[in-house]
Parts: C-alpha cells; structure tokens; sequence
C-alpha cells in the first residue's frame, strides 16, 4: 500500500468534512498558506499544530500521521503481526519449549531493553524479540509469584515504549493496562509507579494529556510515602513522573506549571541521582534528561528560539539512550525548520539517522521532514537530503 503523507492526510480529512482551508486555518491557529503549503507536503506541521488541526477535524493526531509501520522488504523480518498475534492470543500459545523461569525470562527483558535503548537495529531486534517476551510473560504470571508479576510488569513496560515508537496507540494501550495490572498485582511500589509512568505516556501518545496529567499525579501520590525510605530507583521514577506531568501539563495549555515543575522538583531531584547509573531506569532520569524535556516544552509551546538555546547546552553523550537522543534530534531539527534554517534542520536529521537508520523508517513527521525539505532544497545541498530519502524509501 501506497505511503499516505501528512498533508494529503489533512487535505482528505478537511475535505470530507467539506471544509475550505481558510477555515481550518483559522480554526487552527495558523494561516491559509501555511495550511496549503502542508497539504502540498512543503511544510511539516509541528505536532502541537497536527495536535489543533486534528481537534478542529474531529479526529486523532495518529490518524492524520497516516501511516501504519512499514514492514521491510527483507522477507526474513518479523512484522507487527506477529506482536499482535502475541498481545491477543497471549496464553492461548502452547509455548514449544518449556517456559523460561523468572530469572531467565528477566534476563532476556533486560537483555531486550538493552537493545531498545542502545542498538542502532533496535526496531528489527524488538520486532522479533516481543512476541515471544509477551507469550513467556503471560504464562509465566500464571505462577502468581511476586517475582512472576514484577518480570511481566516489565516485559509490558517494554513492549509499550516499542509499540508507542512503531505507531501502533492502539497495542500501546492495551501493553500499558497489562503493565497495570500486573504491578497492582505485585504489589512493589516502585514497579507500580512505573506502570502509572507508561499508562501516562500512552496517554500522551494519544492526545489525552489531561489524562496523562492526572496519572502522573495518582504516581506521585503512590510513589512518594517510599521515597524517603527508597534508594536512587525510587528517586529516578519519582523524577520520572515528574517529567510525566510537566509535559501533561504543557500539552493541556499550562506552560507555567510544566515550567515550574520542570525546574523545581525534577530538577531538584536530578542533582541527586547518578546520570547514567546503571539502577532500574525506565526514564534515564538525569540533568540531560530534565533539560530535553525543557527542550520538549519549548517545541510544544511554539518556541523554536528558546528550543535551540537549550539545546546548545546539551551534551547527548551523557545519556546512553537511544530514544532520548533522537527524540531530540527531531525537535531541534523541527526548530531549525521553523526558524527557515533548513540547512541545520537537515544536519540534524542526518545526526539522527547516524543514531538510529530505522528511525527514518518509522516515524511519520520525521519522513514528512525530509519530503519538504526536499521540494526545499537549494542546489548545493539538494543531493544529501535526495540521497537521505532514497536511503529510506521516502518517495519525494
């Protein structure tokens, strides 16, 4: 099937509706050109303009993304059917080796999030590992055993973060309730409040920031009478959390609070944890990780000036994810664009894919990215971004 973009996703949208685009536009927030230049794929909408079209339209954000995970040519990769097949019939498998006990199986979740973070083949690694994670997971709960549902808990944890970066909400959600209801079942504090971290971030992934908001709250509410009697994990998801509902919310209007909460208590708690520690951190909590999400904040907010005035003092060799690097990328790349620097928006890009090629692969406003940039491009750079579209089956 046919690759749908962004801007012939919101034309459809706007155009069933029988909607003109100067009343999307002034409905959005924006202009007329700024709407038809998206339409045309010349411009790449910011996702808190994707976030206002889609309200206006009446649909999600991940429905104007368009574009569901690309399986690879290479016949040998596992697809996202094969995740799906596990999430749905979980305990109906009739595992073809004798399941792996607690220990084993938390080897290989650990093993697996090891990958996720820092393999440069992270997508293709999860696609064929989460399956059988899943499956072992389920089963093994059954035992009902503290440390049965602590590496369930976990394997859900992970399989949510993969879900969320591979466009699928929908199996993010059900990844994050599992998650829940595990740790509620295990009845470890810590564990819990990393549960209500990923049912808060699935919120996010789904526009339901007031939510995501109000999660992290419940967290904090649970996590915070064992702090004081915690080590550095339970400061980390405490901070974790944190961070959680500053970006709830930022995204639910509130920039003064994101703000606050940002440089007060994540702050605070970031001078007392070791950065890039090797303690349970599903977060990579730290002073790198606080100032990306400031970075995060500003991008959100509109503010691709002060995006890049933070971003010139952070060192994203401090932090060993992955995820946390790209991400980044992507915003300051999306700074640059907005700034008419598409020069610097594409160095960035290209930053990125040496990080992580299959990220390019799978995220839908990084590709869309590259497609205007493209149609952009001035003659002494066009060959690098014609040649970084080509690289990643992007069609321009």
């Amino acid at each position: 099937m046919a690759e749908i973009s962004t801007g012939q996703m919101v034309r459809l949208q706007r155009e069933r509706r029988g909607m003109s685009t100067t009343a999307l536009a002034t409905q959005s927030g924006c202009t007329t050109r700024h709407i038809e230049l998206i339409e045309h794929g010349k411009r790449t909408p910011s996702l808190p303009l994707l976030r206002e079209i889609a309200k206006v339209l009446g649909v999600r954000t991940t429905v104007l993304l368009g574009e569901t995970p690309r399986d690879s040519h290479e016949p040998s990769r596992p697809q996202i059917r094969d995740i799906e097949r596990a999430l749905f019939t979980c305990r109906t498998l009739t595992p073809d080796l004798e399941p792996p006990d607690a220990e084993q199986l938390t080897e290989r979740v650990a093993a697996a999030r090891n990958a996720w973070f820092t393999s440069a083949r992270r997508y293709s690694i999860l696609m064929a590992a989460l399956p059988s994670l899943i499956s072992d997971a389920e089963n093994l709960a059954l035992e009902r055993a503290p440390a049965a549902r602590d590496v369930a808990t976990d394997a859900y944890l992970l399989a949510r973060g993969v879900l969320k970066h591979l466009g699928r909400v929908d199996l993010a959600h059900l990844a994050a309730d599992r998650a829940m209801r595990f740790a509620e079942e295990s009845a470890d504090p810590l564990m819990t409040a990393w549960a209500y971290w990923s049912l808060g971030q699935s919120m996010l992934s789904d526009d339901m920031h007031q939510i995501a908001y109000d999660i992290a709250r419940r967290g904090l509410d649970v996590l915070e009478p064992h702090v004081a009697d915690g080590d550095e994990r339970h400061r980390k998801a405490l901070g974790a959390l944190h961070l959680l509902a500053a970006v709830g919310a930022a995204r639910s209007g509130d920039d003064d609070e994101a703000r606050e909460r940002l440089r007060g208590p994540a702050t605070q708690l970031a001078e007392r944890v070791r950065e890039g520690s090797d303690c349970y951190d599903l977060a990579f909590f730290g002073p790198t990780n606080v100032a990306i999400h400031m970075a995060s904040i500003e991008n959100d907010a509109g503010r691709p000036d002060a995006v890049l005035r933070i971003a010139d003092d952070i060192d994203l060799r401090r932090t060993p994810s992955i995820e946390r690097r790209t991400t980044h990328l992507g915003h300051v790349a999306r700074a640059c664009e907005d700034l008419g620097d598409d020069a610097a928006s594409l160095l960035h890009l290209l930053r990125l894919e040496r990080e992580s090629p299959e990220e390019l692969d799978h995220k839908p406003l990084l590709r869309e990215m590259v497609r205007a940039l493209a149609r952009r491009a001035r003659p002494s750079w066009a060959p690098e971004v014609r040649f970084l579209a080509e690289r990643h089956g992007i069609l321009i």
